[in-house]
């Protein structure tokens, strides 16, 4: 494939995070550095957050629409993408709902602790880490609802925890191909990044 770049973190881009909106992390960094694109194709990134992954997307001449179900997310991701002078479509919605066409790549970072590890979480942090009560269902919510999204030949890149995530590749199995990507070590878990192909 001619033009493919891989991504890589841009210094120059400047990106400020409102309160209660989840900042750029490891796990932001990782799934940054799975992807590859090419100019020109469309890409959905699902839970924008800061916008911080969709800004480099958009930068590298990429058609971007963002969603996040939280207000003042879609806020943050707004302004980012005035103060860097880049053009994002950016949706508030829940995962992918209301969203039509095709998209050559669809991310997500999801929310990935499970129920018990966010008891310790304020009613803020569990609504944006917490995917529920094993920490895979928003996961297996997010495969479903946009498999119809993704262009023939078309990848999905999700993150994972080592914690929740094989609950997700025994459901994504005879629906998508899958391919692990990258992942990294932390003290208490294990982060990988999944490329996801449509089978069915």
């Amino acid at each position: 494939m001619s033009n493919v770049q891989t991504m890589e973190f841009d210094p120059d881009i400047d990106i400020q995070v409102l309160d209660g909106v989840y900042e750029p992390a490891e796990d932001s960094f990782l799934l940054l550095r799975s992807i590859d694109i090419r100019p020109g194709i469309r890409i959905l990134e699902v839970g924008t957050g800061s916008g911080f992954i969709a800004l480099h997307c958009a930068k590298a001449g990429v058609l971007v629409t963002a969603t996040d179900i939280s207000p003042v997310a879609v806020e943050t991701a707004r302004s980012n993408a005035k103060r860097n002078s880049l053009q994002i479509d950016i949706v508030q919605t829940d995962l992918a709902s209301g969203i039509s066409g095709k998209f050559d790549i669809i991310l997500f970072n999801p929310p990935y602790i499970t129920g018990e590890d966010g008891d310790v979480l304020t009613k803020r942090e569990k609504e944006q880490l917490v995917g529920g009560s094993g920490g895979h269902e928003i996961s297996i919510r997010f495969l479903d609802e946009v498999h119809d999204l993704l262009c023939e030949g078309g990848d999905i890149f999700l993150l994972t925890s080592s914690q929740s995530e094989n609950n997700i590749l025994e459901y994504a199995r005879g629906i998508y191909e899958m391919e692990h990507m990258l992942n990294k070590e932390l003290f208490f878990e294990r982060l990988s990044v999944y490329r996801f192909n449509k089978t069915v």
